[in-house]
């Protein structure tokens, strides 16, 4: 009995040594990440939220700060077009990792609220995506969660500390 004991856990030590991990991501998966995150910028700046939806899997999990999260891209497009049309946003992305079919993404932002037809104030703030590989290559928002760096009570800033030029 203790032989058979021995060998069961002796098999699956041995089984479990043999498996590999996850490669780690590569440059060509960062370039890619690193457009998709530039054309979900151009998307949510055109105030396209069925494009910018398009970006997300299908069972995608939005998690705007003071709310509840948000399931899925048509709910995403629906939740971006009440409470973000007007705003443009800057990202600068500071980290990307992951391995296998799975990519985080963090960074800094700055969301631009509009003020009037001519003016913004800037919400400077930080984002965290977890990002899927998808089969044709496209590397997708699973789970996409930003707040604020600002306290409620200071209001918005009149500049973003990272994007001289903005406009």
């Amino acid at each position: 009995m203790r032989h058979a004991a021995f060998t069961a856990i002796m098999f699956t030590a041995a089984i479990a040594g043999c498996q590999t991990l996850p490669e780690e991501l590569g440059p060509q998966d960062f370039s890619v990440i690193e457009a998709a995150s530039a054309d979900w910028v151009g998307a949510y700046n055109a105030n396209d939220w069925e494009l910018l939806a398009s970006y997300f899997t299908s069972d995608a999990i939005l998690m705007p700060p003071n709310g509840p999260a948000v399931t899925g891209r048509e709910n995403i497009a629906a939740w971006e077009a009440e409470n973000e049309t007007g705003y443009r946003i800057a990202l600068d992305i500071e980290n990307i990792g992951g391995s296998g079919d799975t990519a985080y993404v963090r960074g800094r932002s700055c969301v631009f609220v509009p003020l009037n037809e001519s003016e913004y104030g800037v919400d400077a703030g930080k984002f965290l995506e977890v990002r899927k590989l998808q089969e044709d290559g496209a590397w997708l928002v699973d789970v996409d969660i930003f707040n604020s760096d600002t306290p409620e009570e200071a209001g918005l800033q009149a500049a973003c500390p990272f994007a001289d030029g903005w406009e």
